[in-house]
């Protein structure tokens, strides 16, 4: 599925994280590619190795392996790559649903600065790589267990603040906005999934992948519901008729309307009316007196 987001924002709040640690972040769509980094295009130690076919191959393998890791979790994960340098990465979650990742790292826990030295050199010379990688190695910060547990909790704060603001979001998002607007619109007319992807040019496939995160019981089962909420806003706000409250929903059997409103809401259509009307009086005599 792909992202959406507002790049002005997400690069200034990854600008203020590194600001802030001093440590490389990046922004991950939900299919790991690669989507915001800060600093941006840098010249790292890892960007020089990854020029390596055989070293690129294990980082993608480390980060996806991290991914995994939050996708079983929901929680932040802090790890060490391949290569020993201390990562983290959080999961950005939609209704349950992994959209994305943020990543920060690419530091060392090492003290030893001479150690260190030799031991990312050895790691070059192994992949062949060796060019300016004496300036990049010396460029790598050190953090140590509790900074790097500081500052995944920034992340995991980060992480929320997005979310609330919404600055990331599925593509498919638009795209159910836009089918819910169909639904409130046509909401007592017959709807089809036919209908829906002639309306909005898609295939079932595309319809079923945008609409599968809302609901368990897939499309039917989500007009079934739209319907259904629209009914109970009827009730709660309306001077129609439970039948004609039926009707307007776009249930053709008056019965069946029944059934299921009492099956999703725990109440019967008609004694949810007699507790709206009862409120409605209750506060017209509390205004009177």
């Amino acid at each position: 599925m792909a992202l959406l987001y507002h790049e002005t924002e997400l690069l200034e709040l990854l600008e203020d994280f590194y600001t802030l640690t001093g440590i490389r972040i990046i922004l991950f769509d939900e299919n790991y590619n690669e989507i915001l980094e800060y600093p941006p295009k840098e010249k790292t130690f890892c960007f020089c190795l990854r020029e390596c076919e055989a070293f690129d191959k294990k980082c993608r393998r480390s980060d996806e392996d991290s991914f995994l890791r939050c996708r079983q979790t929901k929680e932040i994960y802090i790890f060490k790559c391949h290569a020993g340098l201390s990562e983290a990465t959080a999961p950005i979650i939609e209704n349950g649903h992994i959209i994305g990742y943020m990543m920060f790292g690419q530091v060392t826990d090492n003290k030893n600065k001479e150690e260190f030295f030799c031991q990312m050199t050895s790691i070059g010379k192994e992949y062949g790589v060796t060019k300016d990688l004496g300036h990049q190695i010396r460029k790598i910060k050190y953090r140590n267990e509790n900074q790097m547990r500081a500052a995944s909790k920034l992340l995991d704060a980060y992480v929320h603040y997005i979310r609330l603001k919404e600055l990331v979001q599925p593509a498919g998002q638009l795209l159910i906005d836009s089918i819910d607007k169909f639904l409130e619109e046509h909401i007592k007319e017959e709807i089809t999934v036919e209908r829906i992807c002639k309306e909005f040019s898609i295939s079932r496939t595309r319809l079923y992948d945008v609409i599968r995160p809302y609901t368990n019981g897939g499309i039917a089962s989500y007009i079934k519901n739209k319907r259904l909420e629209y009914a109970k806003q009827l009730i709660n706000t309306s001077e129609l008729s439970i039948p004609e409250i039926s009707d307007a929903a776009g249930f053709s059997d008056y019965n069946y309307f029944l059934r299921i409103f009492k099956q999703k809401y725990k109440i019967s259509s008609g004694k949810l009316r007699r507790q709206a009307i009862g409120e409605v009086k209750s506060n017209s005599d509390s205004k009177n007196h």
